[in-house]
């Protein structure tokens, strides 16, 4: 498998787990200290700070989401990732459909095994 083709797995792996509900199949894309940095939300660090952010999210609706890699660089066991997001969000409460998209950066490091786990993620929504 290409390093282009293991950090498109690491990052179906996050979309599957979200899309699944299962929060520790997302945490194991990441580093322990991975940061986000969201916009309109506050820096999170931590793997806790994830699952603390993305479970209500999980409960309040069905998910799909999706990634277009736009741009990869590696830089020895580091990986810069840019593209767009994009999905749909269905309350479950009231039935809406919202569809979150933007532009996305992530930042992947080999960890001591050679999986390459997300160190940081930056998004922007609207328009790419």
């Amino acid at each position: 498998m290409t390093e282009y083709e293991q950090i498109e797995a690491a990052i179906n792996a996050w979309n599957n787990g979200l899309d699944s509900g299962d929060i520790e199949a997302m945490v194991q894309t990441c580093h322990a200290n991975v940061m986000t940095v969201n916009e309109r939300q506050p820096v999170t660090v931590g793997v806790q700070a994830i699952r603390d952010k993305y479970n209500p999210r999980i409960e309040a609706a069905d998910i799909t989401s999706g990634f277009d890699i736009q741009e990869l660089q590696i830089y020895g066991d580091t990986a810069v990732v840019s593209g767009h997001f994009y999905g749909t969000m269905k309350m479950r409460a009231t039935g809406d459909v919202r569809r979150p998209k933007g532009r996305l950066v992530l930042v992947y490091q080999r960890d001591e095994t050679g999986m390459w786990k997300m160190i940081l993620d930056i998004d922007n929504n609207g328009p790419a």
